[in-house]
């Protein structure tokens, strides 16, 4: 059996996922040895409140700059796991972190950031999604050290952000709610029953699980895959359950999947930033974040590299994250 997790490093905790993370961990601070975040002297400078916060919970705030690499080692070396919740724009760094903690003994567990969909929705299509590419190499590199026995994971794998996902943000097209005019955007086809259904995840869920996995024993997580959830419903499902909290109907506008495609293309073609907004939500649309179709939780076979269930070793992961109803959750984001 492996040793309890206890020395908790944070990584990333002041950004849009990390802030809740730690918000989840503040509270528990008292039933760990240790819990630290790592940050900037800009972030300690620019964000005081939350500095004092975190300390007055009794967790500590370590600075300095993650391009360091003597300093990361002198850093990673006082605890037992680290939890990345580093933004898209900085996964790239996560691979040297990663050799950093799997240089130093005893191995490490590493929480990668793995929030916002799930890279390997499908074994054919899921590899060449741009968007994907910076998490595939992470875990193509973790997942080798583990082989080796060097390092530990866990990936808290998410579908859309129900945050920002629930609101309609997208230029091109309308997405979910929008308050000002009582519509719903709804990608796909007017018949609910060939809409394929979504799992998302909110900001504060994903929190939850991410602390019930580092408090769960240790084995039952270890090199394993976990795929949580807030809700799964189908798009019509989600306007239904917005209709019943706001207590009034919405108009609902549909919008082709293959229009989506269509802009997609443009974006990626015109090289936009943009472009990845409207990949992922032609993934989620075309069902590939619907986790009822999937098994909660599957670990690397150290000897074929393969993902497996165990469903005994699985069994009563995440017991202690409160199960809602999708009213429940709408009413979270936009009351």
């Amino acid at each position: 059996m492996a040793a309890k997790l206890e020395k908790i490093l944070l990584i990333g905790s002041t950004g849009t996922i990390g802030y809740h993370i730690l918000q989840a961990f503040l509270p528990k601070v008292a039933s760990f040895k240790r819990v630290a975040i790592f940050t900037s002297q800009n972030t300690v400078d620019t964000k005081k409140d939350l500095i004092d916060q975190v300390k007055a919970a009794g967790a500590e705030v370590l600075v300095g700059d993650l391009g360091n690499e003597a300093q990361i080692k002198e850093t990673f070396s006082g605890f037992d796991t680290i939890i990345s919740a580093l933004g898209r724009g900085a996964l790239h760094l996560q691979p040297e972190l990663i050799s950093i903690a799997a240089s130093l003994t005893p191995p490490k567990r590493f929480f990668p950031s793995e929030y916002g969909t799930d890279i390997r929705y499908d074994p054919v299509t899921s590899p060449h999604e741009i968007p994907h590419q910076n998490k595939l190499k992470v875990r193509a590199h973790i997942e080798a050290l583990a082989r080796e026995g060097k390092i530990t994971y866990t990936y808290i794998v998410t579908g859309p952000f129900a945050d920002t996902f629930f609101l309609s943000r997208i230029p091109a097209f309308p997405v979910g709610l929008n308050m000002g005019n009582s519509t719903y955007g709804i990608v796909g086809p007017e018949d609910p029953a060939q809409q394929k259904k979504i799992s998302g995840t909110t900001y504060s869920d994903t929190a939850r699980y991410v602390l019930s996995a580092v408090q769960a024993p240790p084995e039952t997580t270890k090199n394993a895959t976990l795929r949580v959830q807030s809700f799964t419903a189908t798009p019509a499902e989600l306007q239904k359950g917005f209709e019943n909290v706001l207590g009034k109907p919405l108009k609902t506008i549909y919008t082709p999947l293959d229009t989506v495609r269509k802009v997609e293309k443009e974006k990626q073609e015109a090289k936009e930033p943009a472009a990845v907004v409207y990949t992922l939500n032609r993934i989620w649309y075309e069902g590939g974040s619907d986790f009822s179709r999937k098994p909660v939780a599957l670990y690397l076979d150290e000897k074929t590299g393969e993902d497996v269930e165990d469903p005994e070793k699985s069994k009563d992961l995440f017991k202690d994250v409160p199960k809602r109803s999708l009213e429940e959750v709408i009413k979270e984001i936009i009351l």
